[in-house]
Order: C-alpha cells, then structure tokens, then sequence
C-alpha cells in the first residue's frame, strides 16, 4: 500500500470510528434517531408516515401510523357512532417529552368516551370519540391553517382543536417566495440524514438544554420562554396577517359545519398575554367558539411542576393532564350552550348531563 494511501485511510479512520463508537454509545444510552420529515410544497414538512423513533426529550417511544399522524392507525370508513376530531398544532401537541397515552389530547379521549360510556341509553350509549394527534413540531399557524383543510378532505373529521403554537415569531413558511420555499424543502431532506444520527441528537439535546439553563429555564417570568421561543412581540401587519389566518379557519369550520376550538397554550411563569396569544382568544370570542386559555393556572409562579425540566414552554405529563381536564370542561360548557345540530354540540355524548 501506498503511504499516501495510508496516510489517507488512517485519517479518515481517525474521523469515522470515533463517530461510530459515539454513535453506539447514544443509543445504549437511549438516544435514537429523533423523527423523520417529508417535504411538502404545500405545508413545508409532514411527518413521515409509519416510523417509529423516541421523542427528543424523555426518549420515550414515538409510533407515526400510515397517515402521518402519531397514535394509532385511523379506522376507515370512519363509523358512524365515532367522533372523530383532530388536534392541530406544534411540539406541545405532537407530544414533546410524554408518551402519547399522556398527550393533552389523550386525556380529553378518555375523559369523553368514560362518560358516553356510562351512558344511560340513547347516543351517549353508543357513541365514540376519536381525538387524533395531528401536532407537527414546528408548525406557525399558516401551515395549522392549511392541514386542517388537507385533512378536512381526507379523513372525515367532526372538528378540530386548534393549540398556539409559539413558532410564528421565527417560521416563516407561507409567506416565502418559490426560491425560499425551496430551501426549506431542500433543507428538510438534508436535516433527515443528521437527524437518523443518535450522536446528532445527543448534541442537539445537549446544547438545547445548556441555552435552557442559561435563560434560566426554571425561573419565573416571561424571559425564559421569549428566549426558548422568540415569541411576545408582533408587528401591527404581522397581527393583522395572524387574525386574518384565525378568521379564515372561522369561516372554512363554520362552511363546513365541523366543530372548532382554540386553545392557547402558555408559558412557564408568563404575565400577560402575548399579542397572537390575545389575538387568538379575541378571536374566539367574536367567532362564537370555544376558546380554552390556561394563562392563569400555567402563568403562576408555583406552576414549575406543570412543565419538563429546564423547558420554559413543553408541559410536562402533569401539565397534559390538567390541559386535558380544562378542555374537557371547557368544550362540555359550549356542548351543553349548543342548540342541536351546532357543531360544539358534537361532544355533549361524551359530557355530563
């Protein structure tokens, strides 16, 4: 062999097998591939269907069904004694950091089906709710917006249940030119191959959670999660641009006769509302549907318990669990307001009378 050879393969020697012993060691220490996307001209990024990776925080166990969505796979033909209502949003509703069984959403299911079962006769004997994960980590409210109509056409739904997403003050997708918008999707190919690295996951998790304790994730207020997020400040255009998004999924809900409500979801110790966040409960209110704002039970300072370690915006299971039961209540008050045939009326089976 020749020296240069040799010279050349110890060198790439030096490189390759300390990746690969790193590599190695990641996922014996339960690190694994973090989930996988498919560029979407429309939407940016989708879920790759029927994979099985870790959530990024926790590295507890992830199942993405044939359609994209995580959970289970979807009955079809939908029957006609099922409920079926989608949760739309980003990480928080994706799960980040919590099994699936523990997801916000999850917690609603069984809420609603352990009270329609237990019920005496008549519809709320028979009828079964089917609250679908569609949170795809990253999402702003455009792209939210946009899958709720794609999977308005596709998979029959009753509803949605629209979270805030914290992502709009720094994703930008729906307003990008065609040059831009093809970065993103060129960019979304090239991050699927880190992002099947155990080793790559370790160091993005590894320098999250040291930006994480450097703003102080356990500390009360605002800064924390303005620096997890970017979120807190919006332009006047940029205000107009999200209400006008909020009052085009009003109107395509209200067209189609399907249930909707938002929630908006809020930070570790924070104030105030936000502008968007403000803006999507005004919303509500003017488009007469249930809005679920848990500003006041998660914005308190002795709230620390209701969100992952060293994560100023990610409930933690606890923090799912009272999410799920303030929705529950919520979404039962606007059923039990509903005259028959409204759309928030589809969840009275699964209410109390």
């Amino acid at each position: 062999m020749r020296p240069g050879m040799a010279s050349a393969l110890l060198a790439v020697g030096s490189v390759v097998l300390p990746l690969f012993v790193g590599e190695i060691a990641c996922r014996v220490a339960g690190y694994r591939g973090a989930e996988l996307y498919r560029p979407d001209s429309e939407l940016g990024w989708v879920l790759e269907p029927r994979q099985t990776t870790v959530t990024r925080a926790g590295h507890l166990p992830v199942e993405v069904n044939e359609d994209g969505f995580r959970g289970d796979p979807l009955e079809r033909p939908k029957a006609a004694a099922t409920v079926r209502i989608f949760a739309l949003g980003a990480s928080t509703t994706f799960g980040w950091g919590v099994r699936q069984p523990d997801s916000y959403h999850q917690v609603l299911e069984r809420l609603l089906n352990d009270r329609a079962r237990g019920g005496r006769g008549g519809v709320g004997a028979t009828t079964h709710f089917e609250i679908v994960n569609a949170g795809v980590i990253g999402y702003n409210l455009r792209q939210t917006a946009q899958y709720m109509r794609r999977i308005a056409h596709r998979y029959q739904p009753d509803g949605f249940l629209v979270a805030y997403t914290f992502n709009d003050a720094w994703n930008r997708f729906g307003t990008l030119n065609a040059e831009q918008r093809a970065q993103v999707l060129t960019g979304v190919r090239r991050k699927n191959v880190l992002r099947a690295s155990a080793l790559f996951n370790w160091l993005v998790d590894v320098w999250t959670r040291r930006l994480q304790e450097r703003a102080g994730g356990a500390a009360v207020g605002d800064g924390p999660a303005l620096a997890q997020t970017g979120d807190g400040a919006a332009s006047p255009a940029e205000l107009a641009a999200y209400r006008a998004t909020l009052d085009s999924m009003l109107a395509f809900a209200r067209a189609a006769r399907l249930s909707l409500a938002f929630t908006v979801l809020a930070a570790r110790g924070q104030r105030r509302a936000w502008p968007r966040q403000a803006a999507m409960a005004q919303a509500a209110a003017a488009g007469h549907v249930p809005v679920i704002d848990i500003l006041s039970v998660f914005g308190a300072g002795d709230a620390d318990s209701l969100y992952l370690p060293n994560d100023a915006v990610h409930p933690s299971r606890l923090g799912h669990e009272v999410i799920g039961r303030l929705m529950y209540a919520g979404l039962c008050a606007a059923a039990a307001a509903a005259a028959p045939g409204e759309p928030a009326a589809v969840y009275r089976a699964g209410c109390p009378p």
